[in-house]
């Protein structure tokens, strides 16, 4: 008979199994069966089998028959917002995103620093050219995204180039870690950091830190398109507006110069 300790050792096991699948899912993939999810994870489709069975009695997960194919379930979306929804920063941030996005009639976005990238957790739409599947909770890069970079400018060097080195840059992007820190050092001078068409093709992006007590934790960037506003105008025009916003949200989470 399992002894009260095995079973204990036995559902931790179970629990970051579980946890492990859920992070498999991303807005780039957002399907597996049962044979990917073994081969990504170096779990046995065996072992395995029970973990998503159980993940999709709970609607942590949903299975679709035909397709023999997992995909995420309402559950994990509700509980996401309702973590979302209970975050303070996202309280205190939505006003100045919203008179900021009144004030440039773009797009202003909040994200958080996890880990090894980036998570929108707030956002004031303007409706543009394009329709982009980009939404709180989506999840983007550090290296080639403006938030990413205004972010990691004012991290400690030693732990960026840790960071380059673990989660490497995409090939298209073709930059070495010196070149990389030179940019994020520019980043740092000026006060903001750009990315022109980097992450998705279609998207301008100008983004500045924000500051708490404990150092940078987030960044807010403004979003426009190339056939509505160039790289100059952002960068001369909106990235000032950009910069009054983040020193004020910064001192607003109790960060003091």
């Amino acid at each position: 008979m399992k002894s009260r300790l095995d079973s204990t050792k036995y559902s931790a096991g179970s629990l970051t199994r579980g946890l492990l699948v859920l992070e498999c899912f991303s807005p780039r993939r957002d399907s597996f069966t049962l044979a990917d999810l073994a081969k990504l994870l170096d779990i046995p489709k065996s072992s395995l089998h029970r973990v998503v069975k159980t993940l999709s009695e709970m609607n942590y997960l949903r299975y679709e028959e035909q397709s023999k194919r997992y995909y995420l379930g309402m559950r994990v979306l509700s509980l996401g917002f309702s973590v979302l929804q209970s975050m303070e920063l996202r309280e205190i941030a939505r006003p100045y995103l919203e008179r900021l996005s009144r004030e440039c009639n773009k797009t202003v976005n909040l994200a958080v620093f996890d880990k090894d990238e980036m998570v929108y957790v707030e956002r004031v739409r303007v409706p543009g050219i394009r329709t982009y599947n980009i939404g709180v909770g989506n999840r983007i890069p550090l290296w080639t995204t403006a938030v990413g970079k205004a972010v990691l400018a004012h991290l400690d060097p030693e732990k960026v180039r840790k960071l380059f080195k673990k989660v490497k840059p995409p090939p298209e992007l073709s930059i070495d870690e010196d070149r990389f820190m030179s940019i994020l050092a520019h980043v740092r001078k000026d006060g903001f950091a750009v990315s022109n068409q980097e992450h998705q093709r279609g998207i301008l992006a100008v983004a500045v830190p924000v500051f708490s007590s404990t150092g940078v934790t987030c960044a807010v960037n403004l979003v426009g398109e190339p056939e509505d506003v160039t790289m100059d105008v952002l960068r001369t025009e909106y990235a000032p507006k950009l910069m009054r916003v983040g020193k004020e949200l910064s001192k607003a989470l109790g960060h003091r110069e």
